[in-house]
């Protein structure tokens, strides 16, 4: 069980690798500018990325037949806020320090997840992809808002409410409201296709951005080594082991086992790549959040299969 996860795990974070090295390689060789990748990165927010939340939460929400799914979307949130209270009392709350608490805090839910979840679940990948993306829900207003608010290192002792509002914000609201309304029925299947279509460039322009964004730091200067072992350990010790403890000690497993098992790999997930996207798009300390993501994704090769391993063990 173990080598099979481990390989799962490598072979999804491998592709990920593959298309960052290439971008790096790409702006090391200034054959890609900065300026060119942070239009890049506009870009992506304010259309690709609104266009892949409206078009999926149309197609595959409805909450007719799922009445329990607020469950996924706070229990993403959780993940968010276990992450956050280790976080701050390990950064004694440092207003310096907010970027690195959102990425002890803030998973990439959907590009390692699904595929690890294709394999090791492929009879119930449907519901798996369901749950993910309702969990999604829950993520993405919370990344998008306090996310983008922390990550930027604004300094204003006031945060005004238009800090929280960003484009995949606002569509993330407006595609639910548009299913629970029923407007969303009007909508053409053609409209709908199209707009996933150019949804459909967000995970690769995402992980493509995120290795340009690694190529074009300096690996002289990288986080202090205390930094880099406070993230790590909440990231990748305290969050699963409490998420573990819950569902096992819960009982959530008995009548819940993918639900269960689909939480692990979330709290076991590195850092969220579009977390690059909002430092390209709203300001932020680049070359730091840059490279404790490029440290995070690299250990996560080794602790993602370790604790999933360690879960199908014991309630297996």
């Amino acid at each position: 069980m173990f080598i099979q996860t481990g390989i799962t795990v490598f072979s999804a974070i491998f592709q990920l690798f593959l298309i960052s090295f290439a971008a790096g390689i790409l702006v090391r060789r200034n054959i890609i500018s900065k300026s060119q990748i942070q239009a890049l990165s506009v870009v992506t927010v304010n259309i690709f990325l609104p266009c892949l939340i409206i078009a999926k939460t149309l197609i595959r929400f409805h909450p007719e037949n799922f009445t329990n799914w607020w469950i996924l979307p706070v229990s993403g949130i959780l993940i968010v806020m276990i992450g956050l209270a280790f976080s701050g009392l390990a950064f004694q709350l440092k207003p310096e320090k907010k970027p690195l608490m959102i990425l002890s805090s803030m998973q990439n839910a959907v590009y390692i997840v699904l595929p690890i979840g294709q394999i090791l679940f492929a009879d119930q990948f449907d519901l798996f992809a369901l749950y993910c993306f309702l969990l999604v829900l829950g993520l993405t207003p919370v990344m998008w808002s306090i996310g983008k608010v922390m990550i930027s290192g604004k300094k204003e002792s006031r945060i005004h409410w238009k800090d929280f509002i960003t484009p995949p914000f606002v569509a993330i609201f407006i595609s639910v409201a548009a299913v629970f309304t029923h407007l969303s029925t009007f909508i053409p299947k053609s409209v709908i296709a199209s707009i996933d279509l150019l949804g459909q460039a967000t995970v690769p322009l995402a992980v493509f951005i995120l290795g340009a964004t690694i190529g074009s730091i300096s690996f002289k200067d990288m986080p202090p080594l205390r930094d880099i072992l406070i993230v790590t350990a909440v990231k990748f010790v305290l969050v699963p082991s409490t998420v573990f403890a819950i569902l096992y000690y819960g009982k959530f497993y008995i009548s819940m086992p993918l639900f269960c098992s689909l939480m692990m790999i979330q709290a076991a997930a590195p850092p969220a790549t579009n977390l690059i996207l909002i430092v390209k798009n709203y300001g932020g300390d680049t070359q730091s959040i840059s490279s404790m993501m490029f440290i995070q994704y690299l250990i996560c090769i080794l602790m993602m299969p370790l604790w999933i391993a360690a879960w199908q063990y014991t309630v297996g």
